[in-house]
């Protein structure tokens, strides 16, 4: 009469066992986290759109656009409104999301507990200091120089153009990004383009010709 044996696994067994799980969980997760990270960014873009629709809408209701927002302290009642013009657009400023009814943040940030806290995914936001005041004419034109350019520092706008906003996110690693580290009010230079292993910012800007040619319309000038 025959008996069967029964064998546990080796410990060779079990380590090859866990190198091959380990190496299948890992091709899993990779396109899982692709796939999540395409569908922030697409959720970014749709957000940044609502945003350029709420600027423009907030100029056709008051002739002019918001001022940026610069209250530090999320207990304060001014918290995420604008700030009262005229605006400080020498320092970078914040979307007034509360003004406009909107999210705070992009989909990667987060509320903030106090003022000492950083500003991780808030909107950055800067508009040009002359159609902040009200009532933008048909003659105002925007002095603020701001420029955008690609990740070969090539323009992609030009002087018809004339930028009057420049909204934008910064992206999954939380950060400014490129020129969007650098600018200054002497220099405000944005970048704008695909991710790359550097760069994932996400930006919109408004030129002079649209948001004038929407206040035409509405009767606004």
């Amino acid at each position: 009469m025959h008996t069967v044996s029964a064998r546990g696994f080796t410990l060779v067994e079990m380590a090859i066992a866990l190198i091959v799980l380990s190496l299948v969980t890992g091709a899993l997760v990779t396109p899982l986290a692709a796939r999540i990270e395409a569908s922030q960014r697409r959720e970014a873009e749709t957000l940044l759109d609502d945003i350029a629709e709420a600027l423009i809408g907030f100029a056709l209701l008051h002739g002019r656009l918001p001022c940026p927002s610069t209250e530090t302290d999320p207990g304060s009642p001014a918290y995420g409104l604008e700030q009262s013009p005229p605006c400080a657009t020498g320092i970078p400023g914040y979307l007034p999301w509360r003004t406009l009814v909107l999210p705070a943040h992009d989909p990667w940030g987060g509320p903030r507990a106090n003022a000492a806290a950083p500003w991780i995914g808030h909107w950055r936001y800067l508009p040009d200091k002359n159609f902040t005041a009200s009532p933008i004419a048909l003659e105002t034109l925007p002095n603020g120089n701001i420029q955008i350019h690609d990740h070969d520092n090539k323009p992609l706008t030009t002087v018809e153009s004339r930028i009057v906003a420049v909204v934008y996110s910064t992206g999954p690693n939380r950060r400014d990004d490129g020129r969007n580290a650098g600018w200054s009010p002497a220099t405000p230079t944005f970048e704008a383009g695909e991710p790359t292993p550097g760069f994932d910012d996400q930006l919109r800007w408004i030129g002079h010709p649209l948001l004038t040619a929407r206040l035409a319309r509405s009767g606004r000038l």
